[in-house]
């Protein structure tokens, strides 16, 4: 029987020990050499201060990944052109999502959730439904001004918009820079105007 993780029990020196030492396996040997015995001996902790904290190494990595290495979630500001946000919104986690330590962590936590639904949900939760969600409002918003046509399938255009952020990313080991960002955002608005 495995006791359910407590966090309120969390040492602060030690949690954050755990958590710099995960970003920095995860940057340095990446997923597959990724252990929790490497984690505890990197923070000078047990395992079993890990395991009492974090259920799984997809949960630990999960944390970081969601609270460390990704971009700040970016809320739509109505002044701004949808184009404007997208593109900024899109650059920063395309570029965060690059990085060694970022991908390996996606990897990780894409990987386990396959098998695992509920680490699937909180990985929904943490990393893509809010931002999903505010680029729907975003576009929604448009739609609303006249900036975006009513027929479109906003569904179907924030999965061309992170999809390929994703593909180029995690399947292609590419960069993303601006200039692609710019190229992808305004592909989507004349493939849907």
């Amino acid at each position: 029987m495995s006791v359910k993780p407590d966090k309120s029990r969390r040492n602060s020196k030690s949690h954050e020990a755990i958590l710099e030492a995960t970003v920095k396996l995860l940057g340095s040997s990446g997923y597959v050499d990724f252990s929790i015995e490497k984690v505890a001996s990197q923070a000078g902790v047990g395992k079993q201060t890990i395991y009492r904290w974090w259920a799984s190494k997809a949960d630990l990595v999960l944390e970081v990944w969601s609270d460390r290495l990704l971009p700040p979630l970016a809320e739509y500001d109505e002044q701004l052109p949808l184009e404007a946000y997208l593109e900024n919104t899109l650059f920063a986690f395309g570029s965060q999502i690059g990085r060694t330590d970022c991908r390996q962590a996606a990897i990780c936590v894409l990987a386990e959730a396959h098998r695992d639904p509920q680490l699937y949900q909180r990985m929904a939760d943490a990393v893509y439904l809010p931002r999903i969600n505010s680029i729907m409002q975003a576009f929604k918003h448009a739609q609303e001004k006249g900036e975006f046509s009513q027929d479109i399938d906003i569904d179907v255009a924030i999965d061309e918009l992170f999809g390929a952020v994703w593909y180029k990313v995690l399947i292609r080991f590419g960069t993303v820079d601006k200039a692609y960002i710019k190229k992808l955002v305004r592909q989507v608005f004349r493939s849907n105007s």
